[in-house]
């Protein structure tokens, strides 16, 4: 699908928010939500503090992205990224250049897997920071859908994959999703945080609260349930 679960959400947007990036690439943009939600905990957020800051025109942060189905791309792919580079990403991401994350979300495995683990090298080569990661845990036997051959999943992944082509941190998270950290040599090791929503759940009530983000990540923010690692 062009969309994914929505699981990994607060995790990758805990960790963008940590890495503050002045540029973004999105591998495999589908219906365009990474880009929305990037922008969003970038440049958006900050309009608090810098009103202006909500206008297109204003934006600083770079977020680009590549996608190798023509037909998913919109009018909102178009005012949310920079640029979009259509085509095969495996022959896209050479010609372009560096930049502070890389992402690469619930994508991976529609590639086999020599071809995958040459995406991670390349992207891995075109970022100044981190590559972030995420991939269902459990195979999905997903086919070919919305008229596009790319979407069929080729392949399945686990932390020893991952690991063995850099030094990574590998999470599961609710909806059997493994997040992947790839830290740039020099780079601080990162972990999504996130503060107690103490406020929220006395507003909501604990079984609301709970009903509302389900129970895993409700047990996750109340600190009760620690993310495994892999």
């Amino acid at each position: 699908m062009p969309s994914s679960r929505p699981h990994s959400i607060p995790f990758v947007i805990s960790l963008v928010t940590q890495i503050n990036p002045d540029s973004i690439l999105d591998l495999g943009v589908g219906f365009g939500k990474w880009g929305v939600l990037f922008r969003e905990y970038t440049d958006i957020i900050k309009s608090e503090l810098d009103p202006p800051r909500y206008q297109r025109e204003n934006w600083k942060i770079k977020i680009e992205g590549i996608e190798g189905f023509a037909p998913y791309i919109t009018p909102l792919h178009n005012y949310i990224y920079d640029a979009i580079y259509i085509g095969d990403i495996l022959e896209i991401l050479p010609t372009l250049g560096k930049y502070d994350l890389v992402f690469i979300g619930d994508v991976i495995e529609h590639f086999p897997k020599e071809q995958g683990e040459r995406l991670i090298r390349l992207a891995l080569e075109h970022t100044n920071r981190y590559l972030i990661l995420t991939t269902p845990r459990f195979e999905t036997n997903q086919p070919a859908v919305c008229a596009n051959e790319l979407e069929r999943h080729r392949s399945l992944w686990t932390a020893k994959d991952f690991r063995a082509l850099a030094p990574a941190e590998v999470l599961i998270l609710p909806g059997e999703i493994l997040l992947t950290i790839y830290p740039k040599p020099g780079q601080p090791r990162i972990l999504p945080v996130f503060k107690k929503p103490a406020s929220k759940t006395r507003i909501l009530g604990a079984k609301l609260a709970r009903k509302i983000l389900g129970d895993q990540l409700y047990q996750i923010l109340r600190g009760k349930l620690k993310l495994k690692k892999r």
